[in-house]
């Protein structure tokens, strides 16, 4: 919370990617509350495998219906969330009801540039421990349709897999978050075994520039003062 209070300009708005909890319990999201409160910009929340719907809209706020769903404007994007979480399981979905109720958001503004946030990426990152919780197949290719009826989604930003990762769907750039706590490790040997590595936690910058939308890794630690070059 420090290192993003400490942005010059502060942020207008700050994502958090999921997974807010260990075990979904109420005493979790008081703590991460407390922790985000000093903040003087609006927090958005998404639902990860880790957390419980009903206690997280509690205590961070509400999402729409039977689902962690909302949109909001960030200055001048437009912030769509949608919930890819299971209750009890790792691995995400979009059925049928999601995708329906995404497709509406996104038909309800196609001119605002769009960023769209959902906890598990859309697409298979090559560690295979992940992809095996990740999103199904169809559901990832239901997605892609969808962008390709939407130009106005310029960045799809995800969580879950504790790395930062780039690809594209559809033309679109995906982007997952690094951590704030611990990562995992880059193995592409296809193994199904997870791993996780103490690599610097960090999080993401996303600047709208007039001509393009451009995302910044910052990492968290001490690592000396800035010198002007």
């Amino acid at each position: 919370m420090r290192a993003v209070a400490a942005l010059d300009p502060p942020p207008g708005a700050v994502l958090v990617s999921g997974d807010i909890a260990e075990r979904g319990d109420a005493h979790e999201y008081e703590r991460a509350r407390e922790l985000l409160a000093p903040l003087s910009m609006p927090v958005h929340v998404l639902a990860g495998n880790l957390d419980d719907r009903d206690a997280l809209a509690a205590c961070l706020g509400s999402g729409a219906s039977d689902y962690y769903h909302y949109s909001a404007r960030c200055g001048p994007l437009r912030l769509v969330a949608c919930d890819t979480t299971r209750p009890g399981r790792d691995d995400g979905r979009m059925d049928p009801d999601r995708l329906a109720w995404l497709e509406a958001e996104l038909a309800a503004d196609r001119e605002t540039p769009t960023i769209l946030a959902m906890h598990h990426p859309p697409i298979a990152i090559g560690i295979r421990a992940m992809d095996e919780i990740g999103l199904p197949e169809p559901d990832r290719l239901a997605i892609a349709d969808l962008l390709a009826r939407n130009p106005q989604v310029r960045r799809v930003v995800a969580g879950h897999v504790h790395r930062t990762v780039f690809g594209q769907l559809d033309g679109r750039v995906v982007f997952t978050c690094p951590s704030t706590y611990v990562q995992t490790a880059l193995d592409l040997s296809g193994s199904d075994r997870l791993s996780i590595v103490r690599e610097p936690p960090g999080f993401a910058v996303h600047v709208a520039h007039p001509e393009a939308l451009v995302t910044h890794v910052q990492p968290i630690g001490d690592y000396g003062p800035a010198v002007a070059l």
